[in-house]
């Protein structure tokens, strides 16, 4: 009963600083929504190189080789930082020798034809010396271009061969090359795109909306619980600490009751936050009851024990609030909260692996997406491994703490 009381005290706290809390509640939407809507393009786009420029010179001027032209254009990955100039071979060297564009592509006059013929006039490429590493990217595409083509060519003859082995006439030949032409060398030249990009990650697929509201969240819930670590510091210098020594209840019952009651708090706050937001945003919600429970949980539980931690440092030191607000931060950029893991060096993975922040956002990262064959177990296990950790080294500092 005592423990009850103790519990409701800590809780009667929050209620002073009501401001602060709506704050905490509010705010943490909007920074989801800002990240989501504002800074998601650049966090999660990249670039190969710096923009460049190149000159395609068309000496053919028919409808494959403009196909040819449109695929070095419009490819996604070099969409935004590549500028085709299109123009003749004399004008194309000149840009060369004024060091304008990285490279020139020449296709020669009856290169359509060849292709029918099989002859396959070969397209000259120039690279700029002084623009290396754009001239191979150019060199690389126009290469895999010409291997398309080379494909094509291969599944005409492969056609031709077999019809006229079959006993076909020469006008049936003459048919089949035309139409075998047509379908297998447009496929080539009209392929959107040639690379495909891939990035290998462990994160499940989400939205923006998804993926903030999880990276954000345990910000916002780690920042409310150290607004509440500054409780036992102020009670120190109150002088409430020593008449708690001496009421009829023991310590362990003041340190538990603080616990629980931010341990409470975390709870809703962090039940509030994700669900206000998922229902904002469209966030899918249809995962288990009880993973969302055993999660909530599992987060509360550990920004409890680090809040606690901080609490008790406060009583050593009155700068801790500051370091609970740093090392938080910190925290949650190791963690990947605030940019992308996968984007993070390899050592920082490595670290990130010791914070609670990346396992409390996986652990809402596998809610939000829906797959059913994902368990939130191993990020609820963690958390609670890494906040029984924070709060034996709370329990080890406390006697000390009593000394002074």
């Amino acid at each position: 009963m005592r423990l009850l009381t103790l519990i409701g005290k800590e809780l009667t706290l929050y209620r002073r600083d009501g401001k602060a809390i709506v704050l905490l509640l509010v705010m943490p939407i909007f920074f989801i929504w800002l990240f989501a809507q504002v800074l998601s393009p650049h966090l999660f786009t990249s670039r190969y190189s710096q923009a460049f420029e190149i000159a395609f010179a068309d000496e053919d001027k028919t409808f494959n080789t403009q196909m040819i032209s449109r695929q070095l254009e419009e490819l996604d990955y070099m969409k935004g930082f590549i500028t085709v100039h299109k123009t003749n071979e004399a004008e194309a060297i000149e840009m060369l020798k004024a060091n304008r564009i990285a490279g020139a592509i020449i296709i020669p006059k009856g290169f359509t034809a060849s292709l029918y013929s099989g002859d396959n006039y070969p397209v000259t490429f120039i690279g700029n010396r002084t623009q290396k590493e754009q001239a191979d990217q150019i060199k690389n595409q126009l290469i895999s271009a010409m291997n398309d083509l080379s494909a094509g060519q291969s599944g005409v003859k492969a056609v031709w061969h077999t019809v006229r082995d079959g006993g076909a006439t020469p006008q049936q030949l003459d048919h089949v090359m035309k139409d075998s032409v047509m379908n297998f060398m447009m496929q080539a030249l009209g392929r959107n795109e040639i690379y495909e990009k891939v990035t290998l990650t462990s994160m499940p697929q989400v939205r923006f909306p998804e993926y903030f509201t999880s990276a954000l969240a345990i910000v916002f819930v780690s920042f409310l619980g150290i607004r509440g670590s500054r409780s036992l510091a102020e009670e120190q210098e109150l002088g409430m600490l020593s008449r708690f020594r001496a009421a009829p209840f023991g310590m362990w019952q003041i340190f538990s009751g603080k616990f629980l009651g931010m341990f409470l708090l975390l709870w809703v706050q962090t039940a509030l936050l994700v669900i206000g937001a998922s229902l904002l945003f469209g966030n899918y919600l249809g995962a288990q009851a009880g993973s969302f429970l055993l999660l909530f949980t599992a987060i509360a539980f550990t920004v409890a024990a680090w809040s606690f931690l901080l609490a008790v440092l406060g009583l050593f030191s009155k700068g801790t609030e500051l370091l609970g607000y740093i090392g938080t931060f910190l925290l949650a950029i190791i963690g990947g909260n605030i940019y992308p893991l996968f984007s993070l060096s390899d050592s920082l993975q490595t670290a990130s692996e010791f914070t609670f922040t990346r396992w409390a956002m996986q652990g809402l990262l596998k809610l939000f997406s829906g797959d059913v064959s994902l368990s939130v177990w191993p990020e609820a296990n963690m958390l609670l491994m890494i906040g029984g950790v924070l709060l034996v080294v709370s329990c080890a500092l406390l006697p000390l703490a009593r000394r002074k």
